[in-house]
């Protein structure tokens, strides 16, 4: 039976989620903030006939991602996703139980899917990068709001909506690099959970790359996450930003699947 799941589930969602945290730092952040109740953000669970939880479903805003055991109710998920009123847009395809759910959807075709590889950063194994001379490297905040809704408008792959760019603000953080008063650089943490982060939304424009901005800025971010202490993750595709990252200690742990979506 697949139906709305709510704070009385918590605890059982938590278990299962828990067999693969760092292919689920998404759905867990999602379930520790905003968790049940904001309109952008709503979680159904599978359970089978005794009562035993199979499969976790969250849609947050365009975006979908799912974990479950092998005989979750796939057919059921796919249809939940294809009838649900709103476009689907994204799709992380790590169900765990199956290779994909592709298979069961059938509104959307992927448009584009990739492989990227999962990264995590022990804190032993962090080598921390001093930004370059004249750049500031900071936690940012509101006031950036208007530069980092233009840093991010023209992103491409990473290219985010204003309300997306907002959200880690308010929630969770923003790291940027300044030069000459301009936002360069930024990366931020797109879900966190007590123990964990997943890093994202590292983009430096064409016209200020080559600098080792990226880098600075990831560096300052995964030592604000170390000190609290949270374990930072996160999964690349561009080969110069995999180089950059294992720099600063990160170390492969995963493959992250990730599918743009368009109607069939």
């Amino acid at each position: 039976m697949l139906r709305r799941v709510g704070e009385a589930d918590r605890r059982a969602m938590v278990t299962l989620l828990a067999q693969a945290p760092q292919l689920n730092l998404y759905l867990l952040g999602n379930l520790e903030s905003p968790g049940f109740d904001a309109d952008y953000c709503e979680f159904w669970g599978d359970f089978d006939e005794a009562g035993r939880l199979r499969a976790v479903v969250n849609r947050y805003m365009n975006g979908w991602t799912l974990y479950g055991a092998t005989d979750a109710d796939w057919p059921r998920i796919g249809a939940l996703m294809d009838d649900y009123p709103l476009s689907m847009e994204r799709l992380q395809d790590n169900p765990g139980g199956v290779p994909s759910v592709l298979p069961y959807v059938q509104r959307y075709v992927a448009a584009s899917v990739v492989e990227a590889e999962i990264m995590t950063l022990a804190a032993a194994d962090f080598r921390p990068i001093p930004p370059p001379d004249g750049v500031e490297v900071r936690r940012a905040t509101l006031v950036d709001l208007p530069q980092l809704i233009t840093l991010y408008a023209d992103a491409g792959s990473m290219r985010r909506a204003p309300a997306a760019v907002e959200r880690p603000l308010r929630d969770r953080r923003v790291w940027v690099a300044v030069v000459e008063g301009a936002v360069a650089s930024a990366a931020l943490t797109n879900a966190e959970t007590q123990d964990a982060a997943m890093i994202g939304g590292v983009y430096t424009p064409p016209a200020w790359r080559n600098r080792g901005l990226s880098q600075a800025v990831c560096s300052a971010l995964c030592a604000e996450l170390l000190a609290l202490p949270k374990l930072p993750a996160l999964y690349w595709e561009n080969p110069t930003a995999g180089r950059v990252y294992g720099r600063l200690g990160f170390v492969p742990n995963g493959v992250w699947r990730s599918v743009r979506l368009q109607p069939r």
